[in-house]
């Protein structure tokens, strides 16, 4: 295989990215919503724990409240924070979407940031394990796109950049909050590395047949 035919990018769909474009939408209205519910303002500061209602713990799964699976994910603590999470889910999701559609999308979205929220609850004392946030979810479509690159189906600067910018955004981040990368952000990333790997294997043995 020639240089050029590894660093060229597989045929994108120029389809509008609307999962990516909903779950923005989506995280912007249900966290400033939340905001204005707990503090009466929209940019007002919001304790974790004052998001009972929306976040997860590993005890409301086992009470069947799989709802949280997706509110614990558009809402946040800070709302400037949650702006910078929309922003990277914008500019990361559109690219992974035209790649791999709107449901892989999807799936990363839900499973790999439901779950990588799950592990962050790990880290935390009660009450405070609770867990709320985009940026697992961001990190697992990051995954996602860090493996499109690493496999060579696509090392375009359209790829690499949102995925490095947002890899690289919430690591900064970390180390600023906490002094180590998050155990939350590590495992969406991974997760979502995963996640694109087998969803590719499914496909080519679903075209074989």
């Amino acid at each position: 295989m020639t240089h050029a035919q590894t660093t060229a990018a597989p045929s994108k769909s120029r389809r509008l990215p609307w999962i990516t474009l909903l779950l923005c939408a989506a995280t912007v209205t249900m966290s400033l919503d939340a905001a204005i519910e707990v503090s009466g303002t929209w940019l007002g500061g919001v304790r974790i724990v004052e998001l009972e209602r929306y976040g997860l713990r590993f005890k409301h799964i086992q009470d069947l409240e799989l709802w949280r699976l997706i509110t614990a994910q558009l809402v946040h603590v800070k709302q400037l924070h949650m702006l910078s999470n929309v922003f990277c889910l914008l500019l990361v999701g559109t690219i992974v979407e035209r790649h791999m559609g709107p449901i892989r999308l999807l799936v990363l979205w839900l499973i790999g940031g439901s779950m990588a929220t799950l592990i962050s609850t790990l880290f935390a004392p009660p009450p405070w394990n609770l867990g709320t946030g985009a940026s697992q979810a961001i990190m697992a479509i990051a995954g996602a796109g860090l493996w499109l690159a690493i496999t060579g189906m696509d090392r375009s600067k359209s790829l690499l950049l949102p995925v490095t910018l947002t890899i690289a955004l919430a690591l900064t981040l970390d180390l600023i909050d906490a002094h180590y990368p998050k155990p939350g952000h590590v495992t969406g990333l991974l997760l979502g590395y995963l996640i694109a790997s087998v969803s590719e294997r499914q496909s080519r043995t679903a075209t074989r047949r």
